[in-house]
């Protein structure tokens, strides 16, 4: 990976970072605001990150892009980002901004692409169903013909953000004569339409980042149609396939998990009074969680360079998704083993132990979001190792 370009804009959004980020305490997979001025806070900081050109600097030009942006450039924002723990911005947003710029019509990019860029538009996604999970293209919600307009009823679950999302990008079948992927289509939905009820789920963590949505026959115009009608399932994946090119930033937050679990070996104490660190067992487990964090890196980094080239296999993402999250539990797990076997922590470590508490609660979350993981096996199984699909 050439790093030539890299290193003088990490210096620039290192320092872009630590003067205008919000001063917010980030919880690990909460990111909805916890009060109207929280919510500002983040709507500032969006939109301060596209008008600086760290966000959207890879759209078209005519839409707010930057001619010279370099793709490695999105990467090295992420890691940042990650290293300051500063808010992230969220994946809906940006997969929500690559659809309407890939199917959306010249008057839609120009309704909602300079929302988002102000950080007034936040967006969530409507494709989930309580009996169609990763399986989108069995979802029931229907979008009926009724004139020019369409009439949009059913359920949708595992919202995130839905409760303080401005736009969400809904998948509903259009043609039920059709099979499965044929007869679904794309609409851009404003979030306080008639019919529209949320529900947040209030989740172990303590937070509800996930709603489910009811649509009692939510009218939508011509309008709201993203792409071409019964197309809605080329739109879904070619903005799922967006989140790719922030693969690598996943390397930087486990090294920094693997940090924290040195922090906290040397902060604990076992029943014989001596720091958990000093004894050859958890050195051990200590070395072997670090070989593992190299071993995902260089999966992540080998992703990465082939994304950059334009050589991506499409099993590169699923593979380093699932090397990613699957490792993540396991440090998690570590970590609260020796927390559990621990008659005390350092009180300069109370932030570190937190930390640990808050990661596990999310970790098993992140092995189901994006794709879980067992879909994700059949995936690499099929793509990358020419398994039968019924095996």
């Amino acid at each position: 990976m050439n790093a030539e370009p890299a290193e003088p804009f990490r210096e620039e959004v290192r320092a872009f970072i630590a003067a205008r980020a919000p001063r917010l305490r980030h919880q690990e997979g909460v990111r909805v605001p916890q009060s109207p001025d929280e919510q500002r806070e983040i709507r500032r900081w969006l939109r301060e990150l596209y008008e600086a050109g760290y966000l959207g600097a890879g759209w078209p030009a005519e839409w707010g892009g930057t001619p010279d942006h370099h793709p490695l450039h999105d990467l090295v924002l992420m890691e940042e980002l990650f290293r300051a723990r500063a808010y992230r911005p969220l994946d809906q947003v940006m997969l929500a901004s690559h659809a309407i710029l890939a199917f959306g019509t010249d008057r839609q990019k120009a309704d909602l692409l300079h929302h988002i860029r102000r950080g007034e538009h936040i967006w969530c996604q409507l494709f989930s169903e309580p009996d169609a999970g990763s399986d989108l293209a069995s979802l029931r919600t229907r979008a009926e013909p009724k004139g020019t307009d369409f009439v949009v009823t059913g359920q949708k679950a595992w919202s995130t953000d839905a409760q303080w999302a401005d736009m969400g990008m809904l998948l509903a079948r259009t043609d039920p004569s059709v099979d499965r992927h044929a007869g679904l289509t794309a609409f851009a939905v404003p979030m306080h339409l008639p019919g529209i009820e949320i529900r947040p789920i209030r989740e172990m963590t303590g937070s509800s980042e996930f709603c489910e949505v009811f649509l009692d026959e939510v009218r939508l115009g011509p309008e709201h149609v993203l792409g071409d009608l019964g197309g809605g399932w080329a739109v879904v994946t070619s903005g799922l396939a967006s989140e790719r090119a922030f693969v690598g930033a996943n390397a930087v937050q486990l090294e920094m998990m693997f940090g924290d679990l040195v922090s906290l070996c040397r902060a604990a104490r076992i029943p014989d009074g001596t720091i958990a660190i000093a004894h050859e067992d958890i050195q051990a487990q200590l070395a072997a969680a670090l070989s593992k964090v190299e071993g995902v890196k260089l999966i992540v980094r080998d992703t990465v360079e082939r994304i950059l080239q334009n050589e991506e296999h499409p099993s590169d993402g699923p593979l380093a998704k699932l090397a990613y999250t699957e490792l993540n539990v396991e440090l998690c797990e570590l970590a609260l083993e020796i927390i559990a076997s621990s008659i005390s922590v350092d009180a300069a470590e109370a932030e570190v132990v937190t930390r640990w508490y808050e990661n596990f609660l999310w970790s098993r979350a992140l092995t189901i979001s994006g794709g879980a993981s067992e879909i994700l096996r059949g995936l690499v199984g099929r793509q990358l190792l020419g398994l039968p699909r019924d095996s």
